[in-house]
């Protein structure tokens, strides 16, 4: 709905350069007079005059333009709406991935760890134990218990914000797993798509063009306007003097407003122009936020990329081998439990800053394609949030 919102005040605002554009209404007034006028042609009763306005030359369509361009703005303003509330509910989708990707973590810890508690009281009862293992396993599981009630709040928070943004306050279900967004290389290229798309990148171009149109139109004021006229004079049938024809009188009235206040024109001009090198100033500021920000958040990306990658191929895989090789010495009695024990948390804290190596990746990407001024494309994004 805000972003409805910010649509039809666009539109709203497009209807406007009509309004500005157009001639002022004519005027038309009517002279009555109770006790009618003697004049050398007759007795004047009643004068009907209209008259009409006439701006300088250029000036309305000075004014259409500056009206239609304002509504150019909002529009482009409207957009970047759209990639902020595109880009917060990626952010908010991607929590709620990660919330989904750590609680598989913590359930799979979870069961192994049931396992363990079994497998230390048989051997306990055995004779082949520690009571301490058996403990050290129950707090574990405590912990792991503590870990899940914290983030199905997590996982609340994120679910009632992207419901928000989607403007689905019954929204329900969990996310499909998605690859992590692909990060050109070229950063030369990545500037240019970001000057060209961004639509902030486009709405100071407009609020340039303008201000130069304020600017225009502020010299405009120099000349003057000018009304023309007609009226009708009523010549009412009775004696009148022998010089009298007694027709009616037709006259034509030419009048201008004399543009006389000549410090506050120049005032309003200079106001004006004042206006231009402000948006110059912003769109030079702009454009180098755009080049520092997609520098810095093409690094974290890849930096991201990098971390996710080194998890993926050499550390879980070495978590794996090593939890394998604990557990064959620990069948074989080469090992004791808890260095079992210490093992698999090796491996369940490792897979837990995987996930959270990815949910990083996922919103550098996705902060990197909101800086380029652009909606994820299918490509790199394959898969859509599916809801029950």
């Amino acid at each position: 709905p805000t972003l409805a919102a910010a649509r039809l005040d666009a539109r709203a605002l497009a209807r406007r350069g009509d309004q500005v554009g157009a001639l002022p209404d004519p005027t038309a007034s009517v002279m009555v007079a109770p006790y009618p006028i003697l004049t050398a042609r007759g007795a004047q009763r009643s004068q009907w005059r209209v008259e009409q306005a006439l701006p300088w030359p250029g000036t309305l369509a000075l004014r259409e333009r500056s009206a239609d361009l304002g509504a150019a703005v909002a529009g482009a303003e409207a957009e970047v709406l759209a990639l902020d509330l595109a880009f917060e509910t990626r952010r908010a989708y991607y929590d709620l991935l990660h919330a989904e990707h750590v609680e598989a973590v913590l359930l799979a810890y979870r069961a192994r760890l049931g396992a363990f508690a079994e497998a230390a009281a048989v051997r306990y009862e055995v004779g082949r134990g520690t009571q301490g293992a058996i403990l050290q396993v129950q707090m574990e599981r405590e912990r792991i218990a503590e870990r899940l009630h914290a983030l199905a709040a997590h996982r609340t928070t994120a679910l009632q914000t992207l419901a928000r943004l989607a403007d689905r306050p019954d929204l329900v279900g969990a996310p499909v797993a998605v690859a992590p967004l692909a990060v050109p290389d070229s950063l030369d290229a990545l500037i240019e798509r970001a000057l060209a798309d961004r639509p902030e990148i486009r709405a100071l171009d407009l609020d340039r063009q303008r201000a130069e149109a304020e600017v225009a139109l502020a010299q405009k004021a120099f000349y003057p306007e000018i009304a023309l006229g007609v009226t009708y004079t009523d010549i009412a049938d009775r004696a009148a003097p022998v010089t009298a024809d007694g027709r009616d009188a037709l006259a034509f009235t030419v009048s201008a407003r004399i543009p006389l206040n000549r410090d506050r024109l120049r005032a309003r001009v200079e106001e004006t122009r004042l206006r231009v090198a402000q948006v110059e100033a912003r769109e030079e500021a702009l454009a180098t936020s755009l080049r520092t920000q997609v520098v810095t958040l093409a690094e974290r990306a890849r930096q991201a990329r990098q971390t996710l990658d080194l998890f993926e191929s050499r550390l879980l895989p070495m978590a794996n081998a090593t939890v394998e090789s604990t557990l064959s010495a620990y069948t074989t009695g080469e090992a004791d439990y808890l260095a079992f024990l210490d093992t698999e948390r090796t491996r369940f804290e490792i897979g837990l800053a995987a996930a959270d190596a990815r949910h990083r990746l996922l919103l550098a990407a996705a902060a990197l394609y909101r800086a380029l001024g652009e909606t994820v494309t299918d490509e790199a994004l394959p898969d859509a949030p599916h809801h029950r």
